[in-house]
């Protein structure tokens, strides 16, 4: 069955509400600051520096303050590097258990599927380029991204890709209901997304 859209992982969808949320409080503070630089509240606020007198007389009498504020500072730094690592291995998955018998198990990387679906895809008529990635841990996807020169028939490559190509990769790992994701970027033409399952 095709439907049209593109699959919006979790950590994605996870990571847009908490970016919307930072950007929404970033922004409200922004613009208060810039209403107080202004004298919307007043000429006498308008002039006051960052820091009042008490909170600097604080810091210069206490010679930890700084510190502590850079040890903070490099904290919420790591923090964010460290969320940004994440952001770079989010939803690859590293491969598939093909089986699981009395034998063994059967694992099979995720660059030999990818590269056999792209090269599988390549050799469409029409076909430029074509890129697969395998997603998801627990529930893996398969995404496919398709690029074709101009004059190509579009819903023909569509129809190979969700047809043969997805049929034998399938098939190999065993797994009819491996869901798959097709971005076709024909020259000079819309992007066009069919969710495949």
């Amino acid at each position: 069955m095709t439907r049209p859209g593109p699959r919006v992982p979790p950590t994605d969808r996870r990571n847009r509400v908490i970016l919307a949320a930072l950007g929404v409080l970033l922004t409200a503070a922004g613009v208060l600051a810039l209403l107080v630089g202004v004298g919307v509240f007043g000429d006498s606020r308008s002039d006051q520096p960052v820091l009042d007198p008490t909170v600097r007389g604080f810091a210069a009498g206490h010679g930890w303050f700084w510190p502590v504020v850079g040890v903070a500072s490099g904290l919420v730094a790591l923090l964010a590097l460290a969320w940004l690592a994440q952001q770079a291995r989010t939803d690859r998955s590293p491969g598939l258990d093909v089986t699981h018998d009395a034998l063994g198990d059967v694992h099979l990387p995720a660059a030999a599927l990818t590269d056999a679906v792209a090269d599988d895809v390549a050799a469409i008529a029409g076909v430029e380029g074509a890129r697969a990635e395998l997603r998801g841990r627990r529930e893996p996807s398969l995404d496919i991204a398709v690029r074709v020169t101009r004059g190509t028939d579009v819903p023909g490559v569509v129809g190979e890709v969700c047809g043969p190509v997805l049929g034998r990769a399938r098939r190999a790992l065993g797994r009819p209901d491996l869901p798959a994701q097709v971005n076709i970027r024909p020259v000079g033409v819309a992007r066009r997304r069919p969710r495949v399952r």
